[in-house]
């Protein structure tokens, strides 16, 4: 692994023991999920060649630790989304570390790609039981976040592989001046609020603002009350059934993929 890489686990790593020991002394429930929780299970910590962590949080937890406890953070650690910075780019939550700046790989814009080392926290939310309505609601938050990727284009992953219809939505998107008409910040309170809407009883649950999208529902039971699994030397909380999750996601998730993919799971470079 080569250092700079290891550089930026380790501060990605003291970023959540900050967060994970507010999280525990309020007794808020949170999760590993995604690549975080592939790497605790597979490697014991991080996925060698992997740069970002994620976590969720079940809505009610996650909205607490805003408006409460985030307030305990360090002071070299600062909360950032769409409510405290209007011009930023996701929904999702980003705690940051101000001490360390990086530049995000994929943005081609310079100026726009400069950024601090980080980690991610999602909300868990439900979606309609009935197939139909979460068919629709499915459409609606979708819809939102297309428009709002091809508002910033310049932040599309262009190493994703997409279907065909996908790359043609983009290359048109990206040809209209949609920043013009549309403010993205507006749409990101939408989705707010379709989110907030949904039951906390729901069959199904997770975080559909992922970069996985609706992939990242699945049956809420395979998130239960959590269990703790052992990640660089400190064991944090992730999925009761994480079989299932993991299998969920990434069907054959002990396979390592090839190094062409491992490559492009590199998401910063530290400046």
């Amino acid at each position: 692994m080569d250092k700079e890489l290891r550089k930026l686990q380790l501060i990605d790593i003291n970023i959540l023991n900050e967060v994970v020991d507010i999280l525990e002394e309020n007794k808020l429930r949170y999760f590993l999920i995604a690549g975080t929780l592939l790497g605790a299970v597979r490697h014991k910590g991080f996925i060698p060649w992997d740069d970002d962590m994620d976590i969720a949080m079940p809505r009610k937890d996650y909205d607490k630790f805003l408006d409460i406890f985030s307030k305990k953070l360090p002071p070299y650690l600062h909360v950032k989304n769409f409510m405290t910075d209007s011009t930023f780019k996701y929904y999702i939550t980003r705690i940051i570390d101000d001490r360390y700046k990086v530049q995000e790989i994929r943005n081609e814009n310079i100026d726009e790609s400069i950024t601090n080392i980080s980690i991610d926290i999602f909300p868990i939310d439900g979606v309609p039981d009935n197939s139909l309505k979460r068919q629709i609601y499915y459409f609606k938050i979708l819809t939102y976040r297309a428009l709002i990727s091809l508002i910033q284009k310049e932040n599309i992953d262009k190493a994703r592989k997409r279907k065909m219809w996908e790359r043609i939505a983009i290359f048109i998107g990206t040809k209209v001046p949609l920043r013009k008409i549309i403010n993205p910040n507006k749409l990101h309170y939408r989705i707010d609020r379709l989110l907030k809407k949904q039951s906390n009883n729901s069959k199904y649950a997770g975080s559909i603002m992922g970069a996985y999208r609706t992939k990242e529902i699945m049956p809420r039971k395979y998130f239960g009350e959590g269990k703790k699994y052992p990640f660089e030397g400190r064991t944090f909380r992730g999925p009761t059934d994480y079989d299932s999750y993991l299998k969920h996601m990434y069907g054959n998730y002990m396979e390592l993929p090839d190094i062409e993919e491992q490559k492009n799971k590199r998401h910063f470079k530290i400046l």
